[in-house]
C-alpha cells in the first residue's frame, strides 16, 4: 500500500491541504508501484503548524471508521470553527502484496475518505465520505477489511518510550493489531514495550526448538546489527530478561540502561518488524540484495518527530539507513531537524505554514528542494522548509547589527571614543578577525546564515 495524495478540508488548522506524494519521474530501484512512492517524504513546520494532526488524519483514513474511534474516541475540535463539516481523503495505490477481500487485485488508485460532521452538541459524527470516492473497489474491501491480506501501515508518535504505559494504553498495545500499530501516535501514555516482550518470547520459543520463531529472531538480530547503531554498539544477545547490547569497550548492558535515543530508535525498529511479521508472516522477512540486508515488504510508515532523542549525526544518517534497508516502504515523517530533510527523495519535502499565516501548505520542489538536500544545516534552516530569518543566537544577531551601525559611523568619521570602545567589545560576535580568509571570501563561514547582520 502507498499513499498517492492527501486532501484535508476544514480539519483542525487546515482550511485546505492537498499534497501529492507521487514522484514526477520514478527512478527508484524498486519494482511496481514502489518506484513512484517508496522512499523518504518529510513534512516541516513550526510548532502548532499541524504536523501531528496531519499524520493523525492520514492514520484515521488508513484504518477506517471503526478503528478510528478506538484510536480517537472524541473528535471535538477537529472541525474548523467556522465550518460544520470536515473531510479527510487519502488516495491509495495497492502494492504487489495487497489483496482485496473480493475479486482480483485492483490496478487503479482509490480513495479512503472520512467525513466529520458537527452535531448539535459538542460531539462530532464520523462516517465514510463520498466527495472524492468514485465507483469501484474501495477501502472496505482492502485496508479496512476485517482480516486484510497485505495493506501494511503503521504510525509512531513523538513519545516512543519503552516503559511506563498506563493500563488503558497497555490494553491498546496488546489488542487488535490495527489499533496497536498506531497507538503511540494517539496516546502519549502508550509505549513500545511490547517489542521487547516479543523478542523475549521469540528467544524462549527458539530454546524450544521452534523453527519459525528461531528464524524470525535470527533475521531480526541480523537487521539490528546491520550498521543501525552508532559508536561501535551492537546487539549482544536476547534472553529471558530482554535485549542486551555491547559497546566498543566490550561492556554488556541491558536495553533499559541505554540512553533514551538508543531505546527509542531500537524500539521503533523492532516494533516495525514485529508488525510486518504479523501482516506478512516470517517468510522472506530479511533478504540480501547487492550485499546489503533488506526487508522487501511494502507499506506506509508514519513517524512524528523522527529526530526526537537522536544526535545530529544519527539524524543525518537515519533516513538513508531506512530507505536502503526498507526499499519498498513509503516513509512520511515530520521533523524540526535540517538533517532529516537531507534524506528526502526528489521533491518530497512539504511545509506547513505557522498558525495564522496567509500562506497555504506547500510542496518544496525543484531548485528549493535541491538547495536543501545539498546544503549545510544553516542554509536549510533559512530555506522555505523552515523559513527561519536567522540561525545565529538573538544575542549574536543584535551584536552584529549594532556593530554594522557603528562601523558605518566610523567610515563616515563620526564615531565617538565611547562608541569605538563599544565596537571593540562587539568584535567577538563578528567575522572581522577572520583575516585573509575572510577578506577573500574563502572562509567556511561565508554561508547565508553568516549574512544575518545584513538582515537585522
Amino acid at each position: 500500500m502507498f499513499i498517492k495524495r492527501v486532501v484535508l478540508e476544514n480539519l483542525r488548522g487546515f482550511r485546505h491541504l492537498d499534497f501529492v506524494f507521487e514522484r514526477p519521474a520514478p527512478h527508484s530501484n524498486s519494482d511496481g508501484p514502489a518506484r513512484a512512492y517508496a522512499g523518504w517524504a518529510v513534512v516541516t513546520g513550526d510548532n502548532a503548524a499541524g504536523k501531528t494532526a496531519f499524520l493523525k488524519a492520514i492514520a484515521l483514513a488508513l484504518v477506517g471508521t471503526d478503528t478510528a474511534r478506538a484510536l480517537q474516541p472524541s473528535l471535538q475540535g477537529w472541525i474548523r470553527r467556522e465550518a460544520s463539516e470536515a473531510v479527510i481523503a487519502v488516495e491509495i495505490v495497492a502494492g504487489e502484496e495487497d489483496k482485496f477481500a473480493q475479486g482480483r487485485r485492483y490496478e487503479h488508485p482509490f480513495w479512503s475518505e472520512l467525513k466529520l460532521v458537527a452535531d448539535a452538541g459538542p460531539e462530532v459524527t464520523l462516517s465514510v465520505g463520498d466527495k472524492y470516492k468514485a465507483k469501484g473497489k474501495g477501502p472496505k474491501h482492502g485496508p479496512w477489511a476485517e482480516n486484510p491480506t497485505g495493506w501494511f501501515s503503521v504510525g509512531y508518535g513523538p513519545f516512543r518510550r519503552l516503559y511506563g504505559a498506563s493500563p488503558d494504553a497497555q490494553r491498546m498495545m496488546v489488542g487488535p493489531s490495527r489499533v496497536a500499530r498506531f497507538a503511540t501516535m494517539f496516546r502519549e501514555d502508550a509505549t513500545l514495550g511490547e517489542c521487547e516482550i516479543w523478542l523475549k518470547d521469540l528467544h524462549v520459543k527458539k530454546l524450544e526448538m521452534r523453527e519459525r520463531e528461531s528464524r524470525i529472531l535470527d533475521q531480526v538480530l541480523r537487521l539490528l546489527n546491520d550498521d543501525f547503531l552508532r559508536n561501535g554498539l551492537r546487539i549482544e544477545k536476547v534472553d529471558s530478561e530482554g535485549l542486551w547490547l555491547c559497546d566498543a569497550s566490550n561492556i554488556v548492558l541491558p536495553l533499559a540502561d541505554m540512553s533514551e535515543g538508543y531505546r527509542a530508535a531500537l524500539a521503533l525498529l523492532v516494533d516495525l518488524v514485529r508488525h510486518m511479521v504479523d501482516v506478512f508472516g516470517p517468510e522472506n522477512l530479511v533478504q540480501e540484495q547487492q550485499g546489503r540486508v533488506v526487508v522487501p515488504h511494502s507499506g506506509v510508515v508514519l513517524i512524528d518527530e523522527i529526530d526526537s532523542h537522536l544526535h545530529p549525526e544519527w539524524q543525518r544518517q537515519i533516513g538513508f539507513w531506512f530507505k536502503e534497508r526498507f526499499p519498498n516502504i513509503q516513509f512520511i515523517v515530520t521533523t524540526h531537524s535540517a538533517m532529516i530533510c537531507q534524506a528526502a527523495d526528489e521533491n518530497m519535502i512539504y511545509h506547513l505554514p505557522p498558525p495564522g499565516s496567509v500562506c497555504e501548505p506547500n510542496r518544496i520542489i525543484d531548485a528549493d528542494y535541491w538547495n536543501i538536500v545539498k546544503s549545510k544545516p544553516d542554509v536549510i534552516y533559512l530555506s522555505p522548509a523552515f523559513g527561519m530569518q536567522f540561525t545565529r543566537s538573538p544575542r549574536a544577531v543584535q551584536a552584529r547589527k549594532q556593530f554594522s551601525e557603528l562601523k558605518a559611523k566610523k567610515h563616515a568619521g563620526i564615531l565617538s571614543d565611547a562608541e569605538e570602545e563599544v565596537m571593540q567589545g562587539l568584535l567577538p560576535f563578528t567575522d572581522e578577525d577572520q583575516g585573509e580568509n575572510h577578506a577573500s571570501g574563502r572562509s567556511d563561514l561565508t554561508s547565508p546564515s553568516d549574512l544575518d547582520v545584513s538582515r537585522a
